[in-house]
């Protein structure tokens, strides 16, 4: 379950969604009672429908909420099939219980909101307060503050920039992987973001919510390198003419890395 778990994720997050759907749904099969993994199925399924919720990618949704009904990722899908079918009521309620489960200073809660917004304004809907974040978590007294690398042992994160050198050897809709491993032993990736060149510079956080497999997380390992690579192909894998730069080996926690791709691989 966890080599499928991890083989599905890593296809999904590097936009090969046929063999994303094939690799977790053989996962699925063998432990179908994962609302993470379901959802990450129904993901994959729609995906490769061009973002079309299909009847299975509904029924993996409707199984995920049934094993873990506050499931973020479980409820956002919820929220975006309800969208796509013009019920708009029933979007909102959704991506309502999402944004109430992100803190306040989660990348994801904006799109969350507007999302809302718009999905009111197309329903006809009135204008509603929005959802109150999560309260984070009080810190302890020797809890450290939260520009230390402490702040967040399963998270790191920065920017990463194209070097003025190297832009004109690549495209604004080259793919850009970034991605987080361990610093020793396996080299196959904990977390994984996917950009675009027009998207350079971005800030990135990657932490234990993208992990690829139970037990693969960023907060498990003593180092972490991060990887930021333009890849010409779209391919995970990487191929000669790719460019990429990576931070040194990080604790669990650290913030502003500072991540300039200018280099071909193999250098």
């Amino acid at each position: 379950v966890a080599g499928w778990t991890l083989l599905g994720r890593a296809y999904l997050a590097t936009g090969r969604f046929p063999e994303a759907v094939d690799a977790l749904a053989r996962a699925v099969a063998r432990a179908g009672d994962d609302a993470s993994l379901l959802a990450d199925y129904a993901d994959a399924l729609a995906a490769r429908h061009g973002g079309r919720f299909t009847p299975e990618a509904l029924q993996a949704v409707e199984r995920a909420l049934a094993i873990d009904p506050g499931h973020v990722k479980a409820l956002a899908l919820a929220g975006s099939a309800a969208f796509d079918r013009r019920d708009f009521a029933t979007a909102v309620q959704q991506w309502e219980k999402v944004a109430a489960a992100l803190p306040a200073d989660s990348e994801m809660r904006p799109r969350v909101l507007e999302s809302i917004a718009q999905a009111r304004a197309e329903g006809g809907l009135p204008p509603g307060a929005p959802a109150p974040p999560a309260a984070p978590t009080a810190p302890g007294p020797a809890t450290p503050p939260p520009s230390t690398a402490a702040a967040n042992a399963g998270a790191v994160s920065g920017r990463v920039s194209l070097a003025p050198a190297v832009a004109a050897q690549v495209a604004p809709d080259d793919t850009v992987f970034i991605l987080a491993r361990p610093a020793a032993g396996a080299r196959m990736p904990l977390a994984v973001l996917r950009k675009q060149v027009k998207d350079l510079p971005a800030s990135f956080t990657l932490d234990d919510s993208l992990a690829m497999a139970p037990g693969a997380t960023i907060s498990g390992q003593a180092q972490v390198v991060v990887t930021a690579r333009v890849s010409r192909s779209g391919d995970a894998i990487p191929q000669p003419g790719d460019l990429f730069g990576e931070s040194p080996p990080v604790a669990p926690g650290t913030q502003g890395l500072a991540i300039e791709i200018s280099r071909p691989v193999g250098r």
